[in-house]
C-alpha cells in the first residue's frame, strides 16, 4: 500500500495539508493514509531505516529550519526509496530549481500561496502517485527489479533468456532477446528473486528454461531461442533435462 509522509516545520501549515489531504483521500475513496507527519527531517530518516523496503508518497517543505532542508532530505530518501513520489510544498518558488542540481526528481512543487491551489495540486499529486504505484505494481508481479547505477530497470522474468557472470567480481549480465545490462551482484541473490522457471545449469549461469531451444548433451552447450548460448556443467545436466520435461 503507498502511504503518505509530511515534512513541514511550520505547526499551522503542517496541519493544513493534513486536512486537505485526509479531505482528498475521504473524497477519492483512496486506501491511503498519512503514517508520518512530522516537523523535522530527522524523524523521516529514522522512519525510513525501519520501512526502507516500503514506498511513500512525501509531501516536503524545502526550507526546514534545520541543518537538512527538504531537498537535502529527498536526496537521502532517494537513496533508501528510490521509486517514492516527492512533493515539494514551499513558500519559495525559486528554491525549486535546487532540485535540478541535487537530482532528485521531483513529482511536483506546490507553492503556498493560494489554499484551493493547493487543493487542487495536492488532489492531482495522490492521484497520480496512487494510479502509477498501483499501475508499477501489477507490472512488476512477474518482474525483477535491477539496480543498473543511477536507475532502476524492471525487467519481466518472462522475457529474459539468462543471467551470468562476467570477468570483474560481483558484476552479473543479464540477457533478453532485445538487449544485454550488466549490474552489480550475485547469481545467489538472483535465484532468490526469479521463478520456478529457472534453473542454474552452471556456476557461471542462470538460465530460464522456458527460453532453452537446445541442449547439445555431448558438448555440454545450451542454445538459446535467439542464438545465443551458454554452458552446462556435467554434473547438472541431468538436472536441467528433468527441468525441462516438466
Amino acid at each position: 500500500m503507498l502511504n503518505i509522509i509530511i515534512c513541514e516545520d511550520n505547526n499551522y501549515q503542517r496541519e493544513q495539508i493534513e486536512i486537505i489531504i485526509k479531505d482528498e483521500l475521504k473524497k477519492l475513496n483512496l486506501n491511503m493514509s498519512i503514517v508520518l507527519s512530522t516537523n523535522t527531517p530527522e524523524n523521516v530518516i529514522t522512519y525510513l531505516e525501519k520501512y526502507k523496503t516500503n514506498t511513500f508518497l512525501y509531501f516536503l517543505d524545502v526550507d526546514l529550519k534545520s541543518k537538512v532542508n527538504g531537498i537535502e532530505l529527498a536526496k537521502i530518501i532517494r537513496k533508501s526509496d528510490p521509486m517514492g513520489y516527492i512533493v515539494f510544498v514551499t513558500s519559495h518558488a525559486e528554491l525549486t530549481l535546487l532540485t535540478f542540481q541535487y537530482k532528485v526528481q521531483a513529482m511536483d512543487y506546490i507553492v503556498k500561496n493560494n489554499l484551493n491551489s493547493m487543493k487542487d495540486k495536492i488532489s492531482e499529486c495522490i492521484n497520480e502517485a496512487y494510479n502509477d504505484y498501483k499501475n508499477s505494481n501489477t507490472i512488476k508481479t512477474n518482474s525483477i527489479q535491477i539496480n543498473a547505477g543511477n536507475k532502476i530497470v524492471y525487467f519481466n522474468l518472462d522475457d529474459i533468456l539468462f543471467f551470468e557472470t562476467t570477468s570483474k567480481d560481483h558484476k552479473i549480465r543479464i540477457h533478453t532477446c532485445e538487449e544485454q545490462l550488466e549490474f552489480y551482484g550475485t547469481l545467489k541473490e538472483i535465484e532468490k528473486m526469479v521463478s520456478s522457471n529457472y534453473y542454474k545449469p552452471h556456476r557461471s549461469y542462470l538460465v530460464n528454461t522456458k527460453k532453452i531451444k537446445i541442449i547439445d548433451k555431448d558438448n555440454f552447450i545450451i542454445y538459446m531461442i535467439n542464438g545465443e548460448s551458454c554452458y552446462v556443467a556435467a554434473r547438472y545436466l541431468k538436472g536441467l533435462l528433468n527441468k525441462c520435461s516438466i
